[in-house]
């Protein structure tokens, strides 16, 4: 049997930046998008970071969207209208995001991996911090996954329980039948199991020790096959 048949594990719930393509991608992806206005990009990623520090120790119940940009005008202190934050946002980050992604590519044998993970009956969901857009289009990913989500959706940045619990709900499983796979050792496997559920760290060297929260820590994708459903 598999590690995951031998843990009961009904879906594998994946983080999207970092995990199913590369940092590397991700981070030029992200300068790329930020270079005509570095200003307010700069303090747009510092006041994440706060958020996302702030999210961390919320367990308030979930917002929606428009909560969330509420949220990020008043961290920002952002001195105009609601619906003058919005404009500003969708024009110097949304826009550039969407505009800026087609260069991304996807680790090799993730597509491979997914549609046999699907063919097995495993329940696929991804769930990113960022706005999803059309990246999972983009990645060549786009129709294997059963829920697809941003966090921002829920009114919080991971961390935070909240999205996954949503997640959960959505697709149905208890937390222990899910397993969370991220690049983030912090957001993505703290941030899972807390609640309960399994958790992958990949791109890491397989030193378990450093990672006490992780079930998995898998240095690429190549040995997800093996590992976790072989």
């Amino acid at each position: 049997m598999s590690w995951a048949e031998d843990n009961g594990i009904r879906a594998l719930c994946f983080d999207i930046d970092g995990t199913l393509y590369p940092k590397w991608q991700t981070n030029l992806y992200l300068l790329k998008s930020a270079l005509p206005h570095p200003v307010f990009s700069l303090k747009y990623n510092s006041m994440r970071q706060k958020m996302r520090t702030m999210d961390g120790l919320d367990s308030g119940g979930s917002m929606d969207v428009d909560d969330f940009r509420r949220k990020e005008k008043r961290l920002l202190g952002f001195k105009g209208t609601d619906e003058e934050y919005i404009e500003k946002y969708r024009r110097l980050l949304a826009e550039p995001w969407k505009r800026n992604m087609g260069f991304l590519k996807p680790f090799d044998g993730v597509r491979k991996s997914l549609e046999k993970a699907r063919r097995m009956g495993y329940i696929l969901a991804a769930l990113s911090d960022f706005p999803i857009a059309d990246k999972l289009k983009v990645l060549g990913l786009d129709g294997l996954f059963d829920y697809v989500a941003s966090t921002e959706d829920y009114g919080y940045l991971k961390p935070n329980e909240e999205p996954f619990l949503q997640m959960l709900s959505s697709i149905d499983v208890r937390c222990e039948e899910a397993l969370y796979a991220g690049d983030s050792y912090t957001k993505d496997v703290c941030g899972a199991k807390r609640l309960g559920m399994r958790t992958m760290l990949i791109g890491k060297k397989q030193d378990k020790a450093r990672y006490p929260e992780a079930d998995l820590v898998l240095t690429s994708w190549q040995s997800f096959d093996t590992i976790v459903l072989e």
